[in-house]
């Protein structure tokens, strides 16, 4: 099913990497076209169906959210202009001004009650947005421009997960998805609207002239579905496409010291981590006479001291990564912004696992995801076995990574996982707080983490609507989480994208293509 206003032929994506002749890439910026391959396509238009990176990073191009995030996940003015706390169970907006839809007509606190109201009554939506209005009641329509939005209690990151949440003219809310992936409801505020798609087709963008954010740099805009590295790259490297997303490690030096070529980096939301299982004796894959070392917090810190986190960003992935023992970025809301990353020390970690009573060491199998991370746990391998955790690597396919996860197969294993609020919250609410306690915390917790005491913390954080104490609470619970080694940080994956060298940009931490921060130099 789709729409489509012209045909787009697809790209020609051969893997011949021969120089393109250097006229392909010094197009014209006044060509007004802007060519992206990206990695995953959308896979929807309706801007409240299956939530995933690919659907969101796309349509935000065309819609617009009442919060926006910068590039560092600061939160800022979208199309609400200002925000306040007027009691613990009310928020009050006020929208910005002059907004219209992409069919002319102006943006009113009725099209965010609508929106709002959609979210969680899109028929069949195998993965809804829903989480980002948890506690949320209702929208009261106070005036035109004016709107409260009414909480079971105190949701202090509210603005945050409201830049998620993207908002369309109340004219279509009450149509499904059939008549978003067909065109007809594709309506917002954004700077693009939409020109064409159809599944796994490049989606065609055109400029809005009238967008509420200023001048908007393209005026046409394709992003074709290239997912194979080689083949992504390829496409680059001989003209065929102006920019990519997700630049794989291994060909990021190659671009870099191609004068052709740019390559835009930044930190991203993205953390490889490691993940003991704390609470079960009969954990999988632990060998040790029907015992779990790793309930002892020593040894967990022995296992963490080992590491050579630096070296591992640094060689093992390509110098795209920085290094850090936190599970979360420590730039975003609540982590440790100046916390020391520790030096590997293996004289100290085999004598806490003697203190331990664990000197003769024990066996386990590190269980890894394949994504970024395989030869990152053979380097974690090789330290744990240097000093006596003889260990060995099962690297799980995709398909069954997650699923045995949630089914508790690992004793350990090492995965990527990002912080998608830009809070701390999002990582300790749902991997330390106990499972089954108190619904919607807990739910990513495979390793039986967490206490009652740090339960009441956390819940303590995410009640309190002052910024500065509540960032204070989330640090304390991010320290006790890297000191107990309950969730080992390896390092902070970078986000990697790169274009043509008479492009600029930003990369984003939450690996988004915004296409209007796209620029000609």
């Amino acid at each position: 099913m789709g729409f489509v206003t012209r045909l787009v032929p697809r790209l020609a994506l051969g893997l011949s990497l021969l120089a393109a002749p250097a006229w392909l890439f010094a197009r014209p910026a006044e060509a007004q076209t802007l060519r992206i391959g990206i990695q995953a396509p959308p896979s929807t238009l309706d801007p409240h169906w299956l939530l995933n990176l690919a659907n969101t990073g796309a349509l935000r191009n065309i819609f617009d959210t009442l919060v926006m995030r910068d590039a560092t996940m600061a939160v800022q003015p979208g199309l609400a202009e200002s925000w306040r706390v007027v009691d613990d169970t009310t928020w009050e907006f006020k929208l910005r001004p002059g907004v219209r839809f992409h069919d002319g007509a102006p943006l009113t606190s009725a099209d965010v009650a609508a929106s709002f109201a959609r979210v969680p009554n899109v028929p069949g939506n195998p993965n809804p947005y829903t989480i980002y209005l948890a506690g949320v009641t209702g929208v009261e329509v106070v005036d035109d421009l004016t709107f409260r939005v009414r909480t079971d209690g105190p949701v202090p990151n509210l603005p945050t997960n409201l830049t998620q949440i993207f908002i369309v003219p109340k004219s279509v809310a009450d149509l499904g998805n059939p008549e978003f992936n067909s065109g007809r409801a594709v309506i917002g505020t954004g700077p693009f609207r939409l020109g064409g798609w159809r599944a796994n087709d490049p989606l065609v963008l055109r400029r809005n002239e009238d967008w509420w954010g200023g001048a908007v740099p393209w005026d046409t805009v394709t992003m074709t579905p290239i997912p194979n590295d080689a083949a992504r790259v390829g496409a680059l490297l001989a003209g065929d496409v102006d920019f990519i997303n997700n630049v794989p490690l291994q060909d990021a030096a190659r671009i870099r010291g191609d004068q052709r070529l740019a390559l835009f980096t930044g930190p991203s939301i993205y953390a490889v981590n490691i993940y003991p299982d704390v609470e079960r004796d009969d954990a999988p894959g632990i060998e040790a006479g029907g015992r779990n070392p790793m309930k002892d917090a020593r040894v967990r810190r022995a296992m963490s001291l080992s590491l050579n986190r630096q070296g591992i960003a640094q060689t093992i992935l390509e110098g795209l990564a920085d290094p850090t023992d936190q599970a979360v970025p420590p730039f975003i809301f609540g982590a440790i912004a100046d916390r020391p990353v520790p030096a590997a020390d293996l004289v100290a970690a085999r004598a806490l696992l003697a203190e331990a009573g664990w000197g003769q060491g024990f066996g386990l199998n590190l269980f890894c995801s394949p994504n970024r991370t395989p030869r990152v746990c053979q380097a974690i391998a090789a330290a744990w076995t240097r000093i006596g955790i003889r260990t060995t690597v099962e690297v799980v396919p995709q398909a069954n990574f997650l699923p045995r996860r949630n089914r508790r197969d690992y004793g350990v294993f090492v995965t990527v996982f990002g912080s998608l609020t830009g809070e701390t919250s999002y990582l300790i609410g749902s991997q330390i707080h106990r499972r089954g306690v108190v619904t919607g915390l807990g739910a990513l917790n495979f390793t039986g983490a967490g206490t009652p005491e740090t339960d009441a913390l956390i819940q303590r954080a995410r009640g309190t609507l002052d910024d500065t104490e509540r960032a204070r609470q989330l640090a304390d619970l991010v320290r006790h989480t890297a000191d107990e080694a309950l969730i080992i940080g390896v390092g902070i994956l970078r986000s990697v994208n790169a274009g043509k060298a008479g492009l600029v940009f930003e990369a984003r931490a939450d690996e988004e293509v915004r296409v209007v921060d796209i620029r000609p130099r």
